[in-house]
């Protein structure tokens, strides 16, 4: 089969193996965690970025599938975030609740407000619900009022949950402890991006130009790779290079110049977007078709791609041939694709793995608080969009 047809045919079989994986019967909305053994941890966690995800792709695929299924769950989703994840008092959303839905970290993360925009301006996009158009709107303004940095520009990565300092803003235990970050960057503009396709007005134009700029001229640079870390005085802090975010943030950026419809724009942005593309490929693809996850900048590399890399490489790729015509492009994801499948269990009855199996590592969960079917499952849809087109 194409990869065009084994799109369709993984997008439609993700679809299957979260719907039939996560439901929380005995205390609503979704378990926090499925094992690497497929088997549910019940008093798991809840983590804000794996239900704005699953809200995302479950409204996604209704959209794209016409399965009712999906439409149902992400009826679940969207009511589960607005009961339990919604701070009543100060506004926004905790970090994580516990197995029974109450906060258990209460910070308030710029990256998890994004996935909420981005989830519930998608909601929207497939329910047409006022509401969840409204709670989107809701959440972008209340992003550009706590997190917006009016002296010196970009987004301040969290705060507490009365909108106070933190000492520690780090989204995990492997990031640099800095105050602003390309990753919660990137992920503005794509909630910014979604949210102003779905529902264009001054407001979302403005919002997303602000996010695109700031990415263009603080976080992409000159070697054709993103910086990662910012102190507030825009002081780099960047110790390595992250070949996975490279290639996302190649598409997502050209996504928003074309949703914003700007000519001159896309021919700023477009250097800049295949030179992103292009590193990856060079430096981060090997020759069997996998995506390295990072290098540091002594020169060590991580050979071990996360499965949300080779995904991201799937549409940067892809995206990359439709720019130019250049069917090299193709032929490198394909090449992903092929590893993929033979690696992250990829084109299986289940839920891809998170390294691959020729990897030397502990095995991870297969569902959690960062293991989604936001990267591979929007791969799939992606894919299936522009090959067919």
């Amino acid at each position: 089969m194409s990869l065009r047809d084994d799109a369709r045919a993984e997008g439609l079989r993700l679809l299957d193996w979260w719907a039939n994986h996560l439901i929380d019967e005995a205390r609503g909305g979704f378990l926090g965690e499925i094992d690497a053994d497929d088997q549910p941890v019940p008093e798991a966690p809840k983590g804000v970025i794996l239900n704005t995800r699953l809200l995302w792709f479950f409204s996604a695929m209704a959209d794209w599938s016409g399965d009712v299924r999906a439409l149902d769950l992400a009826h679940r989703a969207a009511a589960y975030i607005r009961e339990r994840f919604l701070d009543g008092e100060h506004g926004g959303l905790y970090w994580l609740l516990d197995a029974a839905g109450q906060p258990l970290d209460s910070k308030k993360q710029a990256y998890s407000q994004a996935f909420a925009i981005y989830a519930f301006a998608e909601y929207y996009h497939a329910t047409r619900d006022a509401a969840a158009l409204a709670f989107a709107r809701d959440l972008q303004a209340l992003t550009e009022a706590r997190f917006w940095d009016e002296a010196q520009g970009g987004y301040i990565e969290a705060l507490s949950r009365d909108w106070l300092p933190l000492s520690d803003q780090r989204l995990s235990e492997k990031d640099v402890a800095a105050p602003k970050t390309m990753n919660t960057h990137l992920h503005v503009l794509e909630a910014y991006t979604r949210l102003h396709a779905v529902a264009s007005c001054g407001g979302t134009e403005a919002c997303l130009r602000r996010v695109l700029s700031v990415m263009l001229e603080r976080f992409t640079g000159r070697d054709g790779h993103l910086r990662l870390f910012f102190d507030m005085d825009w002081t780099d802090r960047t110790t390595r290079v992250s070949y996975g975010h490279d290639i996302e943030a190649s598409w997502l950026i050209w996504e928003a110049a074309e949703v914003l419809g700007d000519e001159t724009l896309r021919t700023q942005v477009r250097p800049v977007v295949l030179a992103l593309a292009e590193s990856a490929r060079r430096e981060g693809l090997n020759a069997e078709g996998a995506l390295a996850y990072e290098t540091s900048h002594d020169g060590h590399l991580d050979r071990d791609g996360e499965w949300w890399g080779q995904a991201e490489a799937l549409i940067g790729f892809v995206n990359a041939w439709q720019m130019t015509d250049d069917t090299t492009w193709m032929e490198a994801a394909d090449k992903v694709w092929l590893y993929t499948k033979a690696q992250y269990g990829a084109g299986g009855a289940n839920e891809w793995t998170w390294y691959a199996a020729s990897a030397e590592r502990e095995k991870i969960y297969k569902a959690g608080i960062w293991k989604c079917p936001y990267h591979n499952g929007r791969a799939m849809i992606e894919l299936d969009r522009r090959l067919r087109a």
